[in-house]
């Protein structure tokens, strides 16, 4: 046996093209053909005139969007690779721009890039490699860039807040300035808050900018008051803390993707809520905006969306929605059937409720707290009542509609559908925390994740359909 010839110091006598040392199948050209076909003008017009020269927008989009699919989505190693890797130095155009270019350019061009993803969604209906027969939508967590032991509420703001405004004030010593803070234990500070609390002290004792840490808790503070929250983070205040598939809770933001039956995106968001029962209506606007919907298309959610307001709508706007209850869920999913949500009939004639065979009349309606419509029906011979959501007629006719087998085999498309395209963003493209913080900044890379998505299955299926 012997080793290939290596040939370490020998120089090219002819250096060869960046282009010729890239695999001519890789996705990196069919990127380059998206972007290229962009339209730029706006950009043309912010430059057009003196100054000093800026990176050319489609160089900095493509590097942008490479970095996706390659799960490269910091820009200092964005950076980096327009430097180290051939496909980012024949992407860049032997340009390479610094992080805070690539990082200004992302930030400042929110507008630019939601076209951008609306664009991969005509790409793909023009390619003629969309199947708009089914929609799934479905909601993930993904991890916020904050952390939970930056997470107060409004009493360990304030002590933070004095801690600094001491610190610039007056020449305090750490020991001196801990004892005033945490010395009282009467303040009902946990024993977990007051640790966090004093390594952020701590580690500012001795910066310089303590300013920046002063913005950040009177924004904090604003979040807390607007929005009524017990705690808020201070490194993302837009962020919520929430509860993941696993049962355990962290910094997080809620995103929703709308996936055609080919696992093509053609609407996504991200927001703060905790649950995917208020999501449907802004999804199903988001599609419309995006492509026009077939007479035939289905659309399929899993009981998260059941709310009545969300089966009413459909049914107004002419939507062939297949959502089942909690209840039909459990049965569906084999489980044992531990709730009892709509297990009762309504007689329209008399407007009557029969649940076990008592009927209820209708007593009442009434909004409670937390804004939803309740409608009450009462039984004179058993002296209770039954409370049942402002649109449970709608939701008897989903749960009616949705114990036929053909509405069964509709709503077991989302499992090849909108779960394998959340699978692919979170594992293959290594889309599982937020690099951007805010609402704004989420949603701009929720578009870009979407973008690298939209275009890699474009890619796939077009490859396929050449051979």
């Amino acid at each position: 046996m012997t080793y290939i010839t290596s040939y370490k110091n020998q120089n090219w006598l002819i250096p060869q093209s960046i282009k010729n040392m890239i695999p001519k199948e890789h996705i990196c050209f069919f990127v380059e053909e998206f972007v290229e076909s962009l339209d730029f003008s706006d950009f043309d017009l912010i430059y057009n005139g003196a100054g000093h020269p800026a990176y050319r927008p489609r160089i900095l989009m493509k590097t942008i969007i490479m970095g996706m699919l390659s799960r490269i989505r910091s820009s200092r190693k964005l950076a980096s690779a327009t430097r180290e890797s051939f496909i980012f130095m024949y992407l860049a155009e032997k340009v390479t721009p610094d992080f805070r270019t690539i990082a200004r350019f992302r930030k400042d061009n929110a507008v630019f890039i939601k076209q951008t993803f609306k664009e991969t969604v005509r790409l793909a209906s023009e390619y003629r490699v969309i199947d708009l027969s089914f929609i799934g939508i479905d909601g993930s967590k993904v991890k916020a860039y904050a952390s939970k032991k930056q997470y107060f509420d409004k009493g360990g703001l304030d002590k933070l807040d004095k801690a600094i405004d001491k610190m610039l004030e007056e020449d305090i010593a750490l020991d001196e300035l801990e004892e005033q803070l945490f010395g009282d234990k009467e303040e009902g500070i946990t024993g977990i808050d007051e640790r966090d609390l004093r390594k952020i002290v701590r580690k500012n004792f001795k910066n310089k900018n303590k300013e920046k840490l002063k913005e950040k808790i009177k924004r904090a503070k604003e979040e807390l008051e607007q929005n009524n929250l017990k705690k808020v983070s201070l490194s993302d205040p837009e962020s919520r803390v929430m509860q993941h598939a696993k049962r355990y809770s962290e910094p997080a933001y809620n995103t929703q993707f709308s996936v055609t039956k080919n696992q093509i995106i053609v609407a996504n968001d991200v927001c703060q809520d905790g649950h995917d029962a208020h999501q449907f209506i802004p999804q199903m606007k988001n599609v419309k905006e995006n492509i026009k919907l077939a007479k035939e298309t289905k659309v399929g959610v899993d009981c998260g969306y059941s709310d009545g307001v969300n089966i009413k709508f459909a049914e107004d706007d002419k939507i062939d929605l297949y959502v089942p209850s909690r209840a039909q869920a459990q049965e569906f999913d084999g489980k044992e059937q531990s709730l009892n949500h709509d297990k009762y009939e309504y007689d329209c004639k008399k407007d009557e409720l029969i649940v076990d065979g008592k009927r209820f009349r209708f007593k009442r309606e009434y909004t409670r707290k937390d804004g939803r419509r309740i409608s009450t029906y009462y039984s004179d011979k058993l002296k209770k009542k039954k409370d049942v959501p402002f649109y449970f007629r709608e939701r008897l006719k989903m749960r009616d509609k949705m114990e036929k087998e053909e509405s069964k085999d509709v709503y077991r498309l989302r499992k090849s559908t909108v779960e394998p395209v959340i699978g692919n963003i979170k594992q293959n493209l290594g889309f599982r925390e937020f690099l951007l913080k805010g609402l704004h900044g989420t949603k701009i890379e929720m578009n870009l994740v979407s973008i690298a998505h939209n275009l890699q299955k474009i890619w796939k299926m077009t490859q396929v359909s050449e051979c």
